[in-house]
C-alpha cells in the first residue's frame, strides 16, 4: 500500500503532536485532544494513528516506549532522557518535544570514535568530540520529506571528513555542526506545528 504525500505530512504532524502530548510515550493522550491539537476530526486522527502504527486502546493513543522509527531507548535517569550507542538526531526532536535534557551516545560509523551529545531544547551542553556533525537527508521545510527527516534518524559523525563518504552516497545531503542542527530541528518543529492551509 502506498501512502499519499498528504497522508505522510498529516501523519508527521500528528506524530509530532503525540510525541509532545504523551511526553515521549510516558503518558497516553485522548484521540479527541490529539485531534484538536492537530486540527483534524477525531475520525481522521484515528485513521492517522493506525497509519503511523501507534497504539490505540479505547480512546487513548500511546506512542510506546519510543517514537516510531527512532533508533534509541528512552531511559529516564536523574532527569535526563538517554540514548543507546546508536543515538540519532531524533534526540534533538525529543528534547524539543519533552522540554527535557537529553543525552545521546553514538559511535562514528567511520572512525569508531565515541560520540556524546547532551542537550536541552535550546542549548547544546556537551558535544564530544567538539567536531561532531549531524548528517541529514533533506531540510526542505515545505514538509515534502518530513517523514524521512523526522523518523529516519540520521547519523552523527566525529568530524566533517568522517562524513565525506556519507555525503557522496546521499546526493543533496548535508552535514551540520551539532548546535546548527538544533536550530534546524526548531525550524522543522515550526513547520510541523503550522496549521495546514488545506482541510484534511
Amino acid at each position: 500500500m502506498t501512502t499519499s504525500q498528504t497522508d505522510r505530512v498529516a501523519a508527521a504532524r500528528l506524530a509530532w503532536a503525540a510525541l509532545k502530548l504523551t511526553r515521549a510515550g510516558r503518558h497516553p493522550v485522548s484521540v479527541d485532544r490529539l485531534a484538536a491539537t492537530v486540527g483534524v476530526a477525531p475520525v481522521e486522527a484515528r485513521r492517522l494513528v493506525e497509519l503511523i502504527g501507534f497504539t490505540l486502546h479505547r480512546d487513548l493513543v500511546s506512542t510506546g516506549p519510543a517514537p516510531r522509527g527512532a533508533h534509541h531507548r528512552l531511559q529516564p535517569a536523574e532527569g535526563t532522557l538517554g540514548a543507546g550507542p546508536d543515538g540519532t538526531v531524533d534526540m534533538f526532536l525529543l528534547a524539543i518535544a519533552t522540554r527535557e535534557r537529553v543525552h545521546a551516545a553514538a559511535v562514528c560509523p567511520v572512525t569508531r570514535t565515541r560520540i556524546r551529545i547532551e542537550l536541552t531544547p535550546h542549548a547544546i551542553l556537551q558535544a564530544d568530540p567538539p567536531s561532531t556533525v549531524v548528517a541529514t537527508v533533506d531540510l526542505g521545510f515545505g514538509l515534502e520529506h518530513v517523514d524521512a527527516l523526522a523518523c529516519a534518524g540520521q547519523p552523527f559523525f566525529a568530524s566533517p571528513p568522517a562524513a565525506a563518504s556519507w555525503l557522496a552516497a546521499h546526493p543533496g545531503g548535508r552535514i551540520y555542526p551539532v548546535a546548527a542542527y538544533l536550530a534546524q530541528a526548531h525550524r522543522l518543529v515550526a513547520a510541523l506545528e503550522a496549521r495546514p492551509k488545506f482541510v484534511l
